[in-house]
């Protein structure tokens, strides 16, 4: 689960000016600062939040950090999760970053860095700091990935469609060097009883194009149910510069999680557009109520 609430790109952008407290180096890689700022953190009951003051004597959680994922390609994106979403040696890592620079998108080197700061869904009655936050070294930093050679410093040519809701039964097209790539939606929006709301059920996508003179339908992603949430798609463009445009989306079905997914043309499957190269999961806490059904007719 994310610290802060939903979508992707209502990432804060603003990069962590601390400097690292050596003293904490040699413990494990995510103990390298204590973060003290609560204000970014929310529970029910804030009130019982420790201070500023108590929290200088709290320790960094270092016990049980999850493993590195086993796939080849990572990603990570900037924000507040929990110490289990952050897996270990992340920041060891070398990683590229897409960055915004106005309208211009850069795929560029950056450091990442882990800090820990007070989690009050896992942290409360405990004098620990567990959560982690990431930060890159670039503002307006849109995603990291490592793990894929072939990407490599550059202007990325970029479609757009950020932050893009796609209903069901209906469809996007993505026009990128004079093809159009069609990304469509199926699925049911069931009114909820007594309410005005929908929510959205047995939801997918399916995108459409012409690879090497034969057009290929495939589908991306599917789920049958959600929790007041539906799939976002983050950004469109040609990350690794093989003239079909690359996805980035988040494929979360519950409104407290995300599922931030990277596909690749480049990497695809013969006879297939695209290949889900890697994820980045935050999950959903059950004691945080749902909000007001995302989806109207």
């Amino acid at each position: 689960m994310r610290i802060p609430a939903i979508l992707f790109l209502a990432l804060s952008m603003v990069a962590c000016n601390s400097s690292p407290d050596q003293s904490q180096a040699d413990k494990t890689d995510h103990a390298h600062l204590v973060e003290t700022d609560t204000s970014l953190a929310e529970a029910p009951d804030s009130a019982k939040l420790p201070h500023d003051e108590e929290l200088q004597h709290y320790i960094p959680d270092t016990a049980d950090l999850s493993p590195e994922p086993n796939t080849a390609a990572k990603i990570m994106i900037e924000g507040r999760f929990h110490k289990h979403e952050v897996w270990q040696g992340a920041e060891q890592k070398s990683w590229m970053a897409l960055v915004q620079q106005d309208s211009i998108f850069r795929l560029q080197p950056s450091h990442l860095q882990v800090t820990t700061f007070f989690d009050p869904v896992y942290d409360k009655g405990r004098q620990v700091q567990s959560g982690r936050e990431v930060r890159g070294e670039h503002q307006n930093t849109l995603f990291f990935v490592t793990g894929i050679a072939k990407l490599q410093e550059s202007e990325i040519d970029t479609v757009g469609y950020s932050n893009q809701v796609i209903l069901p039964n209906t469809a996007i097209d993505l026009r990128y060097k004079g093809e159009t790539y069609t990304l469509s939606a199926s699925g049911d929006s069931i009114q909820q009883e007594g309410s005005e709301s929908y929510s959205v059920q047995n939801y997918k996508w399916t995108v459409s194009g012409t690879k090497n003179g034969r057009r290929i339908s495939q589908e991306l992603a599917s789920d049958e149910n959600f929790e007041s949430a539906i799939y976002v798609l983050l950004w469109v463009g040609d990350l690794d510069r093989d003239g079909i445009p690359d996805l980035l989306a988040d494929l979360s079905n519950h409104f407290n999680a995300t599922k931030v997914t990277l596909f690749l043309s480049s990497l695809a499957d013969k006879g297939k557009l695209y290949k889900q190269v890697a994820d980045f999961k935050t999950e959903a806490y059950p004691e945080i109520a749902s909000p007001d059904s995302l989806v109207k007719p």
